[in-house]
């Protein structure tokens, strides 16, 4: 059973905009982040969901060029699903573990605005910290709390 919660209207909203930045949904542990997430992608025809802690070879994607379109096409590979702007939710889980994603997400912005793209996890702020830069008005945090 799906509980709503205040982000989801958030992220529906976010979901109807024809170009949209990168969004890094923050939270603490179990508070929903990737559940609403799935939530939003029935609204989509295909889903893919990259779990950094889980799918390790993924990692690999964001070690050389971070070129959205060609991770992309690498993604669409890898997890068998297309990922067409407009039809696609590509979702990077975990994202804290994997650095050079992180830094990817304001290439989504800058070079395929039209493709939606959710980031999240829950160890962020330790993994931002070690980046020397950010994507800056690039990238748009949402922040979930429990039940929000």
């Amino acid at each position: 059973m799906y509980i709503n919660r205040l982000i989801d209207n958030d992220l529906e909203l976010w979901s109807k905009e024809s170009k949209h930045k990168p969004i890094l949904l923050r939270g603490a542990r179990q508070v929903g982040k990737s559940t609403s997430v799935r939530k939003l992608a029935e609204q989509f025809e295909f889903f893919v969901e990259v779990n950094f802690e889980k799918k390790k070879a993924a990692h690999s994607l964001f070690q050389s060029d971070l070129e959205p379109k060609t991770i992309c096409e690498e993604l669409s590979v890898m997890y068998n699903t297309p990922i067409i702007a407009g039809k696609t939710l590509v979702f990077f889980d975990e994202i804290q573990t994997c650095l050079p994603a992180i830094s990817s997400l304001r290439f989504f912005y800058e070079d395929y605005p039209e493709l939606h793209l959710i980031a999240a996890g829950s160890l962020l702020e330790f993994a931002l910290e070690e980046l020397p830069s950010f994507g800056v008005g690039r990238i748009r945090s949402m922040f979930i709390r429990c039940m929000q």
